[in-house]
């Protein structure tokens, strides 16, 4: 994780940031996306995956905690907690 961390500081500029760390340090695509989301990635993470499977998303902000959160599109204010 420190080299991970160190990497990730260094500024890396890639499409698919979970391909790129799967690859750099040879983990599967959970762990790698568990691996950045503990380091601070959760949006990216989110967004790749929605548009690996192809889901239109757009950013929206949570009424109750004032969070700018990319969810799918069409999430109605209710459900914004779930993302």
């Amino acid at each position: 994780m420190k080299d991970a961390k160190r990497w990730l500081r260094a500024g890396v500029r890639v499409m698919a940031l979970t391909d790129a760390y799967m690859k750099r340090y040879a983990v599967e695509r959970w762990i790698a996306q568990e691996e950045l989301i503990q380091t601070g990635h959760k949006e990216i993470v989110q967004i790749e995956n929605y548009e690996r499977e192809g889901i239109v998303w757009e950013f929206r902000v949570d009424g109750y905690t004032g969070e700018l959160k990319p969810v799918p599109k069409g999430t109605q204010d209710h459900e914004l907690h779930l993302y």
